[in-house]
């Protein structure tokens, strides 16, 4: 199984961390299972937060839900055209990692390609 080096603090910890508490909560039997909630931080914003809404996107709103998504810094943050769609083009830098993620401004879809 290949290791991944998760940050302490970092949205992916924290999505881990409330998995494993609801997980938790079901298997101990209480009976009530409650609503996990994201913890606001650093590296989010609350239209992050508010379960990634289908619909037309700005650049903040973008780069906010890729930075939720995604552990590193921003490199970039560039409007392209491709097909007739337009995207944002987020290039990212992960220790040393470099990889680009587009987010569909019409349906603020996350993709990495």
């Amino acid at each position: 199984m290949k290791s991944v080096k998760i940050q302490r603090g970092s949205p992916r910890a924290i999505r881990g961390l409330l998995r494993d508490l609801v997980l938790l909560l079901v298997l101990s039997g209480t009976g009530t299972v409650l609503q996990a909630q994201p913890v606001d931080g650093p590296d989010t914003d609350q239209s992050t937060l508010e379960a990634e809404a289908p619909g037309p996107v700005t650049r903040k709103q973008a780069l906010d839900r890729v930075r939720y998504r995604f552990a590193g810094e921003v490199i970039s943050l560039s409007e392209v055209t491709e097909n007739g769609t337009v995207r944002y083009r987020v290039r990212l830098d992960n220790d040393g990692n470099i990889f680009t993620v587009y987010v569909d401004q019409a349906t603020g879809r996350v993709s990495r390609e």
